[in-house]
């Protein structure tokens, strides 16, 4: 029986049914991501250059031969097709190609796609269709990943071993220098074995109100595009804030120096950095994106003044 009396825990409400109740529950993307491979043991996996060596890890660590492709103006794969027994990694980027994605894998074979909603939390996959979100780039968790597709033989899953909150404490304590070296040092010890969310992870995310969260990120997203989109390279097609995105995407025609944005308080990280220490040759488009590409925060802590702050500080830094 379940212990009685004790010290009282973290008041953590318990909520309903989970948001991807038919995934599997694992720790990190890259936990499903190496799940996937070792279920199905491509051939070869076709990548997009423009991804973080996040993804590459599980490659490595199984021995899997792996190909980069090029990605067009829209950020869907150039020409590239995998044939049979290979596998290609379709990056749901931005959490704003969601349509576009089902659209794609309905006219392809979905045995062959790996769809990365690491960037599109609310979008649910299927089970005949692999695809994997996290998290941690859309909720205050220690870890946490939803896995679908023809999972048979995956659970059960060891428990997770990354379930500290140190970062996370530190920081709703105020002091935000400290809990940022923690989340770094967090974040370097998440792994690829896949393992099970943890129950800190399981009950937080049972408590977040999923549908406000996804419609304050939608009003962001939108009242950025409505300020920035005469000055965005990137064509955002109507209604793609439906699904909630990871960021608003904004690729203005020159570089801008970030340093300026962070003294006037607006942090805006680089996606992804490594991409430039990559000896392959090529993949001109990519690097410029890797660059220049400013991912602006429209997260649900944030609100109409907020997006205003964002969109002013850009343009003082523009002009």
């Amino acid at each position: 029986m379940t212990p009685i009396g004790g010290f009282l825990p973290l008041e953590i409400a318990a909520g309903g049914t989970p948001y991807h109740a038919g995934a599997v529950a694992v720790t990190s993307g890259r936990a499903c991501w190496h799940a996937i491979l070792r279920a199905t043991r491509p051939s070869r996996v076709l990548v997009p250059f423009y991804v973080c060596d996040a993804v590459l890890t599980p490659l490595a660590a199984t021995g899997t031969p792996f190909t980069f492709y090029a990605i067009d103006a829209s950020f869907r794969p150039d020409g590239a097709a995998p044939g049979p027994g290979e596998l290609m990694v379709v990056v749901n980027y931005f959490g704003v190609m969601t349509a576009w994605i089902d659209s794609y894998l309905s006219a392809s074979q979905p045995d062959r796609v790996v769809v990365d909603d690491t960037q599109a939390f609310f979008r649910r996959g299927t089970p005949d269709a692999w695809s994997f979100n996290s998290a941690r780039k859309f909720f205050g968790v220690p870890d946490g990943a939803f896995l679908y597709g023809p999972a048979t033989g995956i659970e059960p899953l060891p428990p997770s071993d990354n379930d500290d909150c140190e970062h996370l404490l530190t920081r709703i304590a105020g002091n935000d220098g400290l809990a940022w070296s923690q989340f770094k040092a967090h974040e370097a010890r998440i792994g690829i074995e896949p393992r099970a969310i943890s129950s800190i992870s399981a009950r937080l995310l049972a408590a977040v109100d999923i549908a406000a969260a996804r419609c304050r990120r939608r009003a962001n997203f939108d009242a950025l595009h409505q300020a920035l989109a005469s000055l965005n390279t990137i064509e955002l097609a109507p209604r793609m804030s439906d699904d909630g995105p990871m960021c608003y995407p904004f690729l203005p025609e020159v570089d801008v120096d970030r340093g300026l944005l962070a003294e006037r308080g607006l942090l805006i990280p680089t996606l992804w950095p490594e991409i430039q220490g990559r000896a392959d040759a090529g993949f001109l488009r990519e690097r410029l994106i890797a660059r220049r590409l400013l991912p602006l925060p429209i997260d649900h802590r944030y609100g109409p003044d907020d997006m205003a702050t964002v969109a002013r500080t850009i343009l003082q830094v523009l002009r």
